[in-house]
C-alpha cells in the first residue's frame, strides 16, 4: 500500500476506534498514531516518513554543505600542512557525497543520526540510545523485514509504554493499534509480511499489487470505510450535540415568546 493509504487508515481507524470505546484522545495520543502508522516502512528509504523527515530539497542542501566544507578542509590542510596527502582523502569523500543517490544518502544519514543519538544516550538517558540504536538498525534492514514483524509490534509497544508512564499520557495504545494495522494492511499485497523473521511462515491475502488496477480498488475501498467510521465516530455524534443545542435554543426562544 502507499504511505498515504496507509497514513488515512491507520490513524483514522485508530482515532475512531479510541473515541468509540471511550478513551480520551490527546495530541500527543494522535501525533503518535499518525506516525506509528507509517513507522514500519522505516526500514525504506524512500518510504513517506522519511520523504517528509527528509525531504529532496533538505538532502541536496545538506550535500551542498558537504561538498563546500570539503573544499574548505583541502585548503586549510594545504595551508597548514594537516596529515597530507591522507586528509585530501577525507575532502574528497565529503566531496564525493554529492555523487550519492537520495535512497543511499538517506540510509547513511539514518545511520549518522542513530550514532549521535547512541552517544548522546549515555548523558541524557536511555531513551535516546535507544531510539538511536533503532535508526542505525533500520537503516540497514531489507524492506518488511524486522519493522513489519510481531518483534517491531513488541518493540515499538514497550518504548511508548515506559514513555506513556513516563509522561502521563496512554500513547503506547494508539502507537501499538496504528503500528498493527500499518501490517494489517501490508498482509492484502501478494508480498505480504514475515510476522516471526528468521521462520519463514508468510501471512498474506493477495488482494492487491501496489501501483496497479487491483491496489487502487482494494485501498479505495479501505480508505471508504475508514472514512465511514470516521463519520460515526466523530461526525455524526457532533451533529447530534449540534441537533440538541440548536433545540435546546429553540425551546428556551418559544418559552420566552410564550411569556
Amino acid at each position: 500500500m502507499t504511505g498515504r493509504t496507509h497514513l488515512i487508515v491507520g490513524s483514522g481507524v485508530t482515532l475512531s476506534v479510541l473515541s468509540l470505546i471511550g478513551q480520551p484522545i490527546t495530541l500527543p495520543a494522535a501525533v503518535v498514531a499518525v506516525v506509528s502508522s507509517l513507522l514500519p516502512d522505516i526500514d525504506e528509504p524512500n518510504s513517506l516518513l522519511l520523504q517528509k523527515t527528509m525531504p529532496k530539497a533538505v538532502l541536496n542542501k545538506i550535500k551542498l554543505a558537504l561538498v563546500a566544507a570539503g573544499v574548505g578542509f583541502m585548503i586549510y590542510c594545504y595551508f597548514q600542512s594537516f596529515y597530507v596527502p591522507y586528509s585530501y582523502g577525507v575532502g574528497v569523500l565529503m566531496i564525493g557525497a554529492f555523487l550519492i543517490h537520495q535512497r543511499l544518502f538517506r540510509q547513511l544519514l539514518m545511520i549518522i543520526l542513530g550514532g549521535l543519538l547512541l552517544y548522546l544516550g549515555a548523558e541524557a538517558g536511555p531513551w535516546w540510545g535507544t531510539i538511536g540504536a533503532l535508526l542505525m538498525v533500520c537503516a540497514v534492514l531489507p524492506h518488511r523485514g524486522l519493522t513489519h514483524s510481531v518483534y517491531g509490534v513488541a518493540i515499538w509497544g514497550a518504548v511508548l509504554y515506559f514513555a506513556s508512564i513516563r509522561l502521563g499520557e496512554s500513547m503506547w495504545i494508539s502507537g501499538v493499534m496504528a503500528y498493527t494495522l500499518h501490517l494489517l494492511c501490508d498482509m492484502l499485497t501478494k508480498h505480504g509480511i514475515h510476522p516471526l523473521p528468521p521462520f519463514k511462515w508468510k501471512f498474506r491475502l493477495p488482494l492487491m499489487s501496489t501501483g496497479k488496477f487491483s491496489g487502487f480498488l482494494v485501498e479505495s475501498i479501505c480508505i471508504t470505510l475508514t472514512f465511514v467510521l470516521v463519520w460515526h465516530a466523530f461526525i455524526a455524534p457532533m451533529g447530534d450535540t449540534m441537533f440538541g443545542f440548536f433545540t435546546h435554543i429553540k425551546d428556551r426562544v418559544s418559552a420566552l415568546w410564550n411569556t
